[in-house]
């Protein structure tokens, strides 16, 4: 084989190792408290949940002190009346203070983040309503792939040991908001398991790689990374395809019954561009073994013909 040929060989090897790395980036994201948090497959917003409460705020205007929540109303509605003086240019603001008042009132995070393989939870920064937002960070919790957020059982409980004490019916929490996260749990045992999958067969094409490199004429090996490369490429396409189809789905039914409790999802488009340039890198790879196959029975075929000549 020509020198040239031979080296050619390392681009397909370059390639896997950063699919294999980005795969494994995708994969392990999250695992620890502020490793890659930015890169959730799903983020969800609960800065609102319980702004239902305001409209009771509105409607105890003699100021109750007998408020069972322990003064809850009686506090927010205090606070509103100081803003009363501020600008119209400033409500945003002001949203976002009354937002990061009332989670913490309530006791519950302002989000929660979803990754393949765990959750975390926290508060925004300096609030929910600022420009390009910061996270902070309170707790992660693993996870088996089978059994993912129950943030319905989780905000249940946050609110009982919160301040106010208060309970879902207080915050108009639907039961179908658990059905619509179901979706995304499902979706996110499918992603481990293909990730898991890509990230093998992306390290041992890479493994190939190398063998062809030392071994070039071994035509046997091209069969083997054209086999390996293909079955990388098709387990990080479908956990692609799965990220885009499935979270897309799952975002849009979270945000249409979470609405009136003040839930909204959002997904994460840093892990989405991570796993499709996973995904391009392992095809180029795919291209490249399937290619030299086909050139090497050609080429096996062309010194057959010669020798029955």
């Amino acid at each position: 084989m020509k020198p040239i040929g031979r080296f050619l060989i390392l681009l397909p090897v370059i390639l896997a190792v950063v699919s294999f790395v980005l795969s494994m980036l995708a994969l392990f994201a999250g695992h620890k408290q502020g490793f890659m948090e930015d890169y959730a497959v799903v983020r969800l917003n609960t800065s609102m949940v319980g702004h239902n409460l305001l409209d009771k705020v509105s409607d105890n205007k003699g100021g109750d002190k007998s408020d069972k929540k322990g003064g809850l109303l009686g506090d927010i509605k205090g606070w509103l009346d100081d803003k009363k003086g501020d600008a119209k240019d400033k409500i945003n603001d002001v949203t976002g203070k009354i937002a990061d008042k009332l989670a913490k009132k309530i006791g519950v995070r302002e989000w929660y983040s979803l990754h393949i393989m765990d959750s975390c939870e926290g508060y925004f920064a300096p609030n929910a309503t600022a420009l390009n937002a910061g996270l902070n960070i309170t707790n992660c919790t693993s996870s088996s792939p089978a059994h993912r957020l129950n943030l319905t059982d989780i905000l249940d409980k946050e609110l009982k040991v919160g301040p106010a004490k208060l309970n879902l019916a207080d915050i108009n929490w639907p039961d179908s908001i658990q059905d619509a996260l179901d979706v995304l749990n499902d979706a996110l045992l499918g992603l481990f398991i293909m990730y898991t999958l890509g990230v093998g067969f992306s390290g041992l094409s890479a493994l190939g790689g190398v063998a062809s490199f030392l071994k070039p004429d071994a035509r046997m090996l091209n069969l083997v990374n054209m086999s390996i490369a293909v079955l990388g490429f098709l387990c990080v396409l479908i956990g692609s395809i799965i990220v885009t189809v499935a979270t897309n789905k799952g975002v849009s039914k979270v945000n249409d019954v979470g609405e009136k409790a003040g839930l909204s999802a959002s997904r994460g488009e840093k892990f989405y561009i991570l796993s499709w340039i996973a995904t391009g890198f392992m095809g180029i790879v795919t291209l490249f073994w399937l290619a030299r196959f086909f050139m090497a029975r050609r080429q096996r075929g062309r010194l057959n013909e010669k020798v029955v000549g």
